[in-house]
């Protein structure tokens, strides 16, 4: 059984953000915007602890929650706030993979190597990984990603430009983008 030091934060404009973390690395980032849509810091922080609560319950079955940050889940609060006030780089933190399977961390992976403010498509980052046919099974992966933002899916859109789908919601993807200077004419990398 994992232990997790879990830290909710809100910001503005963005919603509530949760982040969870091991002792080695980030395991967990969610947009919790799509559960609380529009009630801001109005939402009484047991409903955001609880709905945090469970989405990490589904994720990370059986494991232990502290309701504090460690040292961890600190840095990520304060790389994914800078990111976020438009700080002009993407969070860096140290990760801990402890959900997922082979092919998942692969994608993920590969995820972390998309440049800040350029896109690619599933079906390029499929080729990255040697699977001349693997667009669907990429965009299976991104839409597993435990750690939204961190391990930039937003990045990975249609071959025809289209955004695709967003755990977080679709909004939040194109602010994501938009933040990250991304135009929507703009073509994915090869």
């Amino acid at each position: 059984m994992h232990s997790l030091w879990v830290d909710l934060f809100f910001f503005p404009s963005w919603g509530w953000f949760l982040t969870a973390a091991t002792s080695k690395g980030l395991c967990a980032c969610h947009v919790l915007t799509v559960d609380f849509q529009g009630e801001g810091m109005d939402v009484a922080s047991t409903d955001v602890q609880r709905a945090a609560e469970t989405h990490l319950h589904r994720l990370f079955p059986g494991t232990k929650l502290m309701w504090q940050p460690n040292g961890v889940s600190s840095v990520a609060r304060e790389a994914l706030t800078a990111y976020l006030a438009g700080g002009g780089e993407h969070p860096h933190v140290a990760l801990d993979w402890i959900v997922g399977t082979s092919f998942q961390h692969r994608v993920w992976q590969e995820l972390c190597r998309i440049p800040y403010g350029a896109t690619l498509s599933y079906g390029d980052l499929a080729r990255r990984l040697g699977l001349s046919q693997g667009a669907r099974a990429v965009g299976q992966a991104c839409g597993r990603n435990p750690m939204a933002i961190v391990v930039p899916c937003h990045r990975v859109i249609g071959r025809n430009g289209s955004l695709g789908g967003y755990s977080g919601g679709i909004h939040i993807k194109k602010a994501l983008l938009a933040l990250e200077g991304w135009k929507p004419d703009a073509r994915p990398l090869p």
